[in-house]
Parts: structure tokens; C-alpha cells; sequence
């Protein structure tokens, strides 16, 4: 009965429209949820039966179009909003969010996922894990020797490895002491000194296992113009210098010399010990002052007596105090030595098509034929529109207005449907009337 092509078409827009609702009501069941990206139902026509198919013009009579009525509606897709959500601050320190493209990689009973979410903690073996699955994140840990101490490069940073893995902070981590190795003095020494007066400058210095010890250096006039001598001790004893004489320009900068290099065996020696605190393939040097810029240093101007050590770039050992996370996504822990370090590297993935992902739950996706295999590197530095920033999280994308619009309209287009379904029943129960 031809009717029936219209109870079709009424059934199909009322499940479509059911379907359309399912989504927008996920949508707004998820608008508090961190990294949520919502989704959008799209429709399509389903097929046409055709009463006559078309004719092309003739000699004798013009062209027909095809005459074709609908079947109803269907769900053509349900496409995945990735624009980009607020970021909400929590000052967390493994709280992470992404502003731009790409993903978190986590891994779970050795299957990957990719999420925006990024509510992180530490479990028990310091492994990095999702606050919500516990799927460990995944990135780049630091390389460590032989002996388990972490590798630096020349800048005494330490190297990351490139290979991906499960990130995880070992719980016991300490920073490794630093042996004393550059000290820089600035200041002045009066012209006005008189013959055997002397200046002094006292610095605490660090040895190779982090042990405190007292360098003194003491500056005595001596009866040549603009010259002084410099002796030192250490912990109290006498510290052979290589040099002993500083000499001054007349115009009170510094001639000579502008540094001072100090080997290690002189400094154990100094100590008298049996052990070797001081790593002997290591110098002390003294800094004077800088040859671009003599008037930072050390001068001898007609003012008081200002001599004084401006750094010293030792330290003790020390404990994990913090962690950070910097916008490449670097993990920096701060020490109780005052030192911060770089302890990880969170890796970002990208896709030819994210809408191509298939949802798993918990904000995590999963590769499919269709999203492309994952372009794995780091934020700023790989991918430069994307930044990782620290001690947020980004919020579900979900606008609520458009949600409640989009709602009203699909409640209209459902009791439209209906009302469609109940003509076409009338119309029929009319036809079947006929008979009496």
C-alpha cells in the first residue's frame, strides 16, 4: 500500500532524530568532563524509489525529469568537534593540558591510547599514570650510565632519551652533588690601603661527594704601586695558588691576571687527607675579572674596600622537593639544593585525521584505518603551534547553547515525525473504512 512509503519515512526520521538525541544528550551529560571533544550528528537522505526515470527531449515531445520519492532519513555520520577547549587552572603540578593539536599518549595492558585529558599523578613505583584509567603516559626518560647517575651534556643538563617508553620519576631520585669548579670575585680594593694591609673574601665551595669547605683569599698590598699578593687557605690551611701577585692599571682596572686555576691535587693537598675530596681532573678557577668588561671584576678604585665573592657554582646533594611541567612538556624537578632538573619529556601525537579515531571511554582514543598512524614528537619543539601548559587542564568543548538549541529542534522534528506517522494512520484507517 503506497501509504506505507510514508509510515517508512516517519519511522526513519523518529529513530534518527532518537540517535541525534542520544548525542546531544551525551554532550551535555559530558560538559564537565576534562578533554571531553564533542560530537555533532549529521543526516542523510536515505533512497529514492523512482516512479519513472527521466527522458530526454524527442521530435515530437520536450524532456522529463525523473520523478523520485524519498524514503525517510538515516544517520549519515556522527563527526568529532577537536576545536580547542578552555584551560582551567588547578596549580597541580602533573596537571597538563595542550593548546593546539595533538594528543597524550598513554598505554594500557600494552595497547596505546591518545587523549586531551591530562590529569595526572604518580603511582607507588613513580610511574606517570592517568588519574582516571591508570594508564601509564608516554615519553621520553633521561639516559642514565652505567652506574645509574644521569647523563649531562656539556651544558650539565640531562639528556633525554628519544626512545618512547613508559615515563616514570624514580621515587629515591636525588640531585647529585657538584664540585666547586668556577668562582667569580667582583668588588673593589681601596687604593688608599696602606703597605701589609690586607682585604679579604671568604666563599663556601663543594667538593666531588658535596662536602662544605672554606676558601679564603686574602689580598696584602705591597710596596709596588698598584700590586697586591694573594694567598689563600682552605678549611684553615695553606692553598698553593699558581699565582701570587695581582697587578692593577692606573686607571684601576684590572691588568693581571684575570684568572686563576687552581688544580684539584693542590686543593687535597691542602686537606691533608688520605681520601681524594676533590675530583683531581677538575680545576678551580678563580675569575678576576672578564677581559670584555674589566669593571665587573675586581678594581682598585680610591673608595672603601668592597671585595666580595658574587657566585660560586657548587652545590650539596639533594632531595625531590616539586615537579613542573614546562611548555614543551618537559618535567622539571626542583631539589632542596636549590637546583632544577630535567626528568622526563611528555611525547604529543598527531593525525592526518583525528575525526577518524575511535572513542573507548574515559576520554581516550584508540587509531583506526581511517584516522592515519600516529606522528609522534614534542610540543614547541616538533609541533610549534602546540604548547603544553603546566598546572591545567583543558575543559570539555561543549557549548551549551548550541547543545539547547539543537535540542529544541530535534524535540520539533521527533513530534513532527510522529505527527506524520498518525496522518498516515488516519489516511489508512480511512481506506479501510471504505468498505462499509
Amino acid at each position: 500500500m503506497a501509504l506505507l512509503r510514508s509510515l517508512t519515512s516517519g519511522v526513519s526520521s523518529l529513530r534518527a532524530h532518537q540517535q541525534r538525541m542520544d548525542v546531544i544528550s551525551n554532550n551535555i551529560a559530558n560538559v564537565n568532563t576534562i578533554g571531553y571533544k564533542a560530537s555533532e550528528a549529521v543526516f542523510a537522505e536515505e533512497l529514492a524509489q523512482t516512479l519513472s526515470s527521466a527522458m530526454g527531449p524527442s521530435d515530437n515531445f520536450g524532456g522529463r525529469n525523473p520523478r523520485q520519492i524519498g524514503l525517510g532519513v538515516r544517520m549519515g555520520a556522527i563527526r568529532a568537534d577537536f576545536s580547542q577547549g578552555s584551560l582551567r587552572i588547578t596549580n597541580r603540578p602533573l596537571d597538563v593540558a595542550l593548546n593546539g593539536e595533538g594528543f597524550f599518549i598513554y598505554r594500557l595492558n600494552g595497547v596505546d591510547y591518545y587523549s586531551r585529558a591530562g590529569a595526572l599523578g604518580l603511582d607507588r613505583d613513580g610511574n606517570i599514570v592517568d588519574s582516571t584509567t591508570g594508564a601509564i603516559v608516554q615519553g621520553y626518560n633521561i639516559v642514565r650510565d652505567t652506574n645509574g647517575r644521569p647523563l649531562k651534556d656539556g651544558a650539565g643538563v640531562n639528556v633525554l632519551s628519544r626512545q618512547l617508553s613508559g615515563l616514570r620519576i624514580d621515587p629515591g631520585i636525588r640531585s647529585a652533588p657538584r664540585q666547586t669548579e668556577n668562582i667569580q670575585l667582583s668588588g673593589n680594593l681601596s687604593a688608599t690601603l696602606k703597605e701589609n694591609e690586607s682585604v679579604q673574601a671568604s666563599v663556601t665551595i663543594y667538593d666531588n661527594v658535596g662536602n662544605t669547605h672554606i676558601l679564603q683569599l686574602s689580598f696584602t698590598k705591597t710596596a709596588n704601586p698598584n700590586e697586591f699578593t694573594l694567598s689563600a687557605t682552605l678549611d684553615g690551611n695553606a692553598l698553593t695558588l699558581p699565582v701570587t701577585t695581582v697587578q692593577f692599571n692606573p686607571d684601576g682596572s684590572l691588568a693581571s691576571p684575570l684568572e686563576i686555576a687552581v688544580s684539584g691535587a693542590d686543593l687535597n693537598a691542602a686537606l691533608g687527607t688520605n681520601g681524594l675530596p676533590f675530583d683531581e681532573t677538575k680545576t678551580l678557577t678563580l675569575s678576576l675579572a672578564r677581559a670584555n668588561d674589566l669593571l665587573s671584576g675586581v678594581t682598585q678604585f680610591a673608595t672603601a674596600s668592597t671585595l666580595t665573592v658574587q657566585q660560586q657554582d657548587g652545590f650539596p646533594p639533594g632531595d625531590l622537593r616539586s615537579l613542573s611541567v614546562d611548555s614543551t612538556g618537559k618535567i622539571i624537578g626542583l631539589f632542596t639544593n636549590g637546583q632544577s632538573e630535567v626528568l622526563g619529556q611528555l611525547a604529543i601525537a598527531r593525525f592526518a585525521n583525528p575525526g577518524g579515531l575511535s572513542r573507548e571511554g574515559n576520554g581516550m582514543f584508540i587509531v583506526t584505518a581511517n584516522s592515519g598512524n600516529p606522528i609522534v614528537g614534542t610540543a614547541v619543539e616538533v609541533f610549534q603551534s602546540t604548547v603544553v601548559s603546566g598546572g591545567a587542564l583543558e575543559e570539555s568543548n561543549v557549548d551549551l547553547t548550541e547543545q539547547f538549541a539543537d535540542l529544541i529542534s530535534t524535540q520539533r522534528a521527533f513530534e513532527a515525525a510522529a505527527r506524520t506517522i498518525t496522518v498516515s494512520d488516519q489516511m489508512l484507517q480511512e481506506i479501510t473504512s471504505l468498505k462499509r
